[in-house]
């Protein structure tokens, strides 16, 4: 090590520069943070729509059942009309 003086001034500018640095720090941090809750909202916005989508996929399949059932009952009924 050499032999350096520590002095006021020096001290007062390391100082300086360590604020600086911390609101530095800070500003990134608030960055971060606004865009940690930009992304939540999105992927929560995301997820509701995929939920949304499912739920109606499992409606339209459901039709799709019923619909399935009443033309098998109708070609039942239309095969016993013709005598099959």
């Amino acid at each position: 090590m050499s032999d350096q003086t520590v002095s006021l001034e020096l001290l007062a500018r390391l100082i300086r520069e360590m604020q600086a640095d911390m609101r530095s720090f800070r500003t990134e941090m608030a960055e971060f943070r606004d865009q940690m809750t930009v992304q939540t909202a999105i992927l929560m916005r995301l997820e509701a729509s995929q939920n949304a989508m499912a739920e109606q996929l499992r409606a339209m399949a459901s039709q799709h059942q019923r619909t399935d059932r009443r033309l098998l009952a109708l070609d039942e009924r239309l095969g016993v009309l013709e005598g099959r």
